[in-house]
This record gives C-alpha cells, structure tokens and sequence, in this order.
C-alpha cells in the first residue's frame, strides 16, 4: 500500500519528523551536552554523546515524518563519514535551515530560488573556512581538539594528543576495550594500509563497524583471484588451523568472494577478504612490505609462487588484526625485526640516489609504514554502558584530532559561522540575482546561529544575548563557556577542525536544499 502527500501537508510532516530528530540530537551539543540513553528490546542499554549513533536509532511511525528524519540522518552520516564528528552540528543546521526556509515558502517565495540564495551564502563561508584555517602547530592544540570533541574530557584530550605523539607523524592510533577498570596506552609495532573489506558480510564487531582478529593468518599476493579453486588450498590450511584467516589480493571476486562471504556468513570460517590497495608498482610494494611485516611470503607469479601451491609456512602472523571500510591496521606482526631493518636501512639508500622529488616522498611511506609505531588506547571501564560512551567519545575526538590535521582549525565555540555570516549579503551583492536569493542567504545567516544557541541552552546561558555579544567581536574571540566569559579562543585553545565545520555546512544545506524543492512524497507503508 503507497500513502501519498500534497505539498502543504508534506512540508508539515517533514518538518516534524526533522524536529524530532533534531530535539534529541541536539542536547548533545557543546561543552555542556548531555548524555541520551538508547535502548532496544533484548540488548544492554547504552548511554552516549555521539549524535550520529543518537541519529541511527530514530525511527519514527508516520511514515512522511519519518522520511524526513531518514533524510538528515544521511546528512550527518555523510559528515560522520567525511570528518568523523560533527553530527550534531548537521542536524541542528539542517532543522534550523529547513525551519526558516518554511517561513517564506508560506509566504510564496520560489523553492528553487531560495536554494539557490542559501548555496551562494554557503559557498562563501565555506572559502571562509579554507581561507582563515589555522594549521595544527603543537601537541597542545591536539589535546584541545581531543578535549573539546570528547565534551570538555581533559583526560581523554591528554590520552590522545599522548597517543598521537607516540605514533608520530606518520603512525596510527586504534582503540581498544581494556580488561580493567582502567585506561592504558600502549606503542606496539604495526602496519596500516588504506584499503579495507571487501564486503560487509565479513564485520564481526558491529557495533563499531569493523573486522577485528586476534591471533589471525595472513596470507598476501597480488593475483586477481576469481575462482573458489584458486583459494581452496588455503581454505583448507585455515580451516585445520582453526584461526582466523585473512587475505589480502588484488582483487577478489567472483566465485572466490562468494564463498568467502558464504563462510563468513555461516560461522563455518572467521575470515575477511581485503583488496590491495594503490595500483601497478606502489601496490606491488606495499604488500612486499606487509608480507615482510607479517612473516609471510609474497605470492607472487611473477617470483614464481601460485596461491594453489601455499603451505602453512606461507602464511603470515599477527597479535592482532582490525579491517574497517577504507583501511586495515595490523598490530604485533610476526615478521622478522632484523629482516624489516635490513629492508629499511636498503631504501633509505635507494633514496639518497633518488633525484625524483615525488619517489622520495613514496620511499619515505614505505619507510614510515614499516618503521611506525602504532598507538593502541585501551578503554576501561565499571560497566559496560561507561565502556561504550566513554569510546564513542575517544573515537570522536581522535577523528576530530585526524580532521584538524588534514585541514586547520577553527575558532571553536559555533563563533566562526556566526561573526563570518554578520556581512555576508554585502558582500554578495553582486552574485545575488534577485530578492528570493536573497531571502536564501537570510536563511544561512539565521541558521548557522543555531549551534551556539544550543549550546547555550545546553549549558543554561541565554542565548540570544551571547549570539549577539559575539557577533560583535574581533576575529578570534567568542565566547569561552567554562569562564562564561569572552576570550581570544585560538589562544585559550577553544578550537574546531575545519574540515568538520566544513562538511557540517555543505551537508546540511545539501539535504535541506532537497527538501525545500520537494513538492509530492509517496511512501510505501
């Protein structure tokens, strides 16, 4: 049966299932934010600050409100998925815009002129932003970071930026659940490559989304591998050995993924299919590299090794092994260290002869992959319901951390978008064609707002008051809430990766754009 929806009554709808959304979301928001407790029948409660993991769990019964809720969930999983944090801010941003646009949709102003308006306004803060970004300068503004997306967490802020510091420039930092009440950090020898699973089926940890082993074989070649028969004689030796089994190939599909999803699926086999990553040469090297890490041999055809022909010794070790979307971290490999430091100090002398700019930078990887640490937190806690909002928070702030370092920082505090927006019709003035578009950058103005005013909510201050005083102040001051006062916040380290404030905007305005030109909804129900 399909229910279906005019104009006036849908825009009613839409708006009430984003409101919904928005309303639980948002009192996460800011230094002040609020935990939200989320159960589902027959599995253990949880506690958490993490907007996205807020979001996944709305589901509403009217079917139009609930496709508007369904809608700024893609929002804030894009942004989740782009910066690892700044789910709230989407959602607030997406509500606010939607909300305001309504107010001249009554009044019959034109859909699609209002877009156009509201993406010349995001436009222009979006060079903002990449224009006034401030790179990452120490381990402190790390720690800033860390804090502030850990909700005002100065404990887990110094555990990340000390966990950063300890991998390096280069290295990686992985999360995991300690065996005490107590949370540790510890610098093991790893590996980390950018590419992960090639297919869901393989996730044995769902609640973070991930492939995680410990004790793994490994087994590394660079054929295509397309037919089950190829991979058979391996399956069999993981099979015997009972452990779990990782492959990482070229490419694997076919007749050989289905039967390793198929084993996956039936808990017959703990296995997980990785394809390389990079391409030609590059990716030739990197698994020569992981197979020295790991202890395994390169199966190679063209040094004469075929994966029918692998015998257990082929196989690679590790401690442990996790494998998300879009990367794979290999904790402890069994490889030899003297092998691994012979193979670093012989490029380091292939460097030294190397004139190319761009081969020394690929050189210089290959070094870091190998020699790099890897810093591993492990998270205590009491109760199970502590140990998973206190990882959701660790797991945030360090793709903030990540964020920040790939893009600058902010002013933080929601204080950027407001002073920035404070004159942006001014200078827009020549972009804008007419009076709706104009209307449309209003719509920004008034909801890039949004997230302070929660904020203050959130933290009991008055909102209106706060939003006007800091509009009013020089570049880099707005308002510090653990002072309740106005300081300079880069300074005070009172600070937002850019990129997270980045994709919070063009995501929001995305999706609320959207809605605002949909005119008909027909849903199955």
């Amino acid at each position: 049966m399909k229910e279906f929806s005019n104009s006036e009554n849908l825009r009613s709808q839409l708006e009430k299932g984003i409101e919904t959304i928005a309303t639980n979301v948002a009192s996460t928001l800011g230094p002040k934010g609020r935990t939200v407790i989320l159960h589902q029948k027959d599995r253990m409660p949880i506690a958490t600050k993490d907007g996205v993991t807020v979001a996944k769990f709305i589901d509403l019964d009217h079917p139009f409100q609930n496709a508007g809720a369904q809608i700024v969930k893609q929002a804030a999983e894009k942004t989740n998925q782009e910066a690892g944090d700044g789910t709230t801010t989407t959602t607030v941003l997406t509500y606010a815009m939607y909300r305001e646009a309504q107010k001249y949709l009554a009044s019959g102003a034109a859909p699609v002129e209002l877009k156009k308006g509201m993406d010349l306004a995001v436009d222009y803060l979006v060079n903002q932003i990449k224009d006034e970004s401030t790179p990452i300068k120490s381990i402190d503004d790390i720690e800033s970071i860390a804090t502030i997306s850990a909700n005002g967490d100065k404990v887990i802020g110094r555990l990340i930026a000390k966990a950063v510091d300890l991998a390096g420039k280069d290295g990686s930092v992985t999360i995991e659940e300690a065996r005490s009440v107590d949370t540790s950090l510890d610098l093991v020898e790893g590996f980390r490559f950018d590419s992960g699973y090639l297919a869901t089926a393989f996730i044995n940890d769902e609640k973070r989304g991930v492939v995680s082993y410990d004790e793994p074989i490994i087994l590394v070649t660079d054929e295509k591998i397309e037919h089950v028969e190829t991979i058979l004689p391996a399956l069999e030796i993981a099979s015997r050995e009972g452990r779990p089994f990782v492959i990482v190939a070229e490419d694997i599909e076919g007749q050989a993924l289905a039967a390793l999803i198929m084993n996956a699926m039936r808990g017959t086999m703990r296995v997980c299919g990785v394809k390389a990553p990079r391409y030609g040469e590059e990716r030739r090297n990197i698994l020569k590299d992981l197979a020295l890490s790991v202890g395994a041999t390169f199966v190679s055809r063209q040094m004469g090794k075929k994966l029918k022909e692998v015998k257990l010794t082929d196989f690679g070790r590790s401690k442990r092994l996790e494998i998300g979307k879009n990367w794979t971290t290999i904790l402890g490999g069994k490889g030899s260290l003297d092998s691994v430091e012979e193979q670093i100090e012989k490029l380091k002398a292939i460097m030294q002869d190397t004139e190319s700019l761009r081969e020394c930078d690929k050189i210089q990887e290959r070094i870091t992959r190998l020699a790099s640490g890897i810093s591993v937190i492990r998270v205590g806690a009491a109760t199970e319901i502590e140990m998973i909002e206190k990882r959701h928070r660790i797991e945030d702030a360090l793709e903030a951390v990540k964020s920040a370092q790939a893009e600058g920082v902010l002013p933080g505090g929601g204080s950027f978008l407001v002073q920035k927006s404070a004159n942006m019709l001014e200078f827009l003035a020549d972009k804008v064609e007419n009076e709706t578009q104009e209307l449309g950058v209003k719509i920004i103005q008034g909801a890039v707002k949004e997230p302070l005013k929660q904020m203050c909510l959130n933290a009991g201050e008055s909102p209106d008051i706060i939003v006007h005083d800091v509009s009013l102040q020089e570049k880099n001051f707005g308002y510090d809430f653990s002072e309740h006062k106005m300081v300079d916040l880069l300074e005070r380290g009172v600070i937002d990766p850019a990129r997270v404030t980045r994709c919070a905007l063009q995501n929001s305005v995305s999706v609320a754009g959207t809605l605002i030109t949909s005119n008909f909804a027909i849903v199955e129900v």
